[in-house]
């Protein structure tokens, strides 16, 4: 007796339903993703060869632009511009609203070293007396240097 051969029965899979998933995931994700918010003011920050990060939470970030402009924000909200004469009003503010507030200065290159020193003295009078800069690394990551 032979042994009859079985023939085998192809298997075809319908990829319609996993594209469709992958596409929902893709819309999803796109759709729940939170970006930055613009930036105001455009900022050149200094290269450092430092590499100490600046925290992710509990920050209030002052900007310097070129022209000495002075900006402030906590977290991801909006940014707010103020001048060097209400900063330290805006600092002591938010610093009682959260005691736990960390500062992180975020000059650009080509601005003043006196308003930097002008935020400086204000972290002073405030008790801010521990603060970040924010430079470039050379390897183009974002770091932090302690002040």
């Amino acid at each position: 007796m032979a042994a009859k051969k079985l023939r085998r029965i192809g298997i075809k899979i319908d990829m319609t339903p996993m594209v469709d998933v992958a596409f929902l995931l893709l819309i999803f994700f796109m759709s729940t993703s939170q970006f930055d918010p613009p930036q105001k003011l455009p900022i050149t920050i200094p290269d450092s060869h430092s590499n100490l990060k600046v925290p992710d939470s509990d920050v209030m970030t002052i900007g310097v632009g070129k022209g000495n402009e002075i900006l402030w924000q906590i977290g991801k909200n909006p940014q707010e511009f103020t001048d060097i004469v209400n900063l330290e009003s805006v600092v002591s503010e938010q610093r009682r609203r959260n005691p736990r507030l960390r500062v992180a200065i975020k000059a650009d290159k080509s601005s003043d070293y006196g308003t930097m020193e002008d935020i400086m003295g204000i972290m002073q009078k405030t008790n801010t007396i521990t603060f970040s800069l924010v430079t470039e690394l050379i390897a183009s990551q974002k770091t932090a240097m302690t002040h």
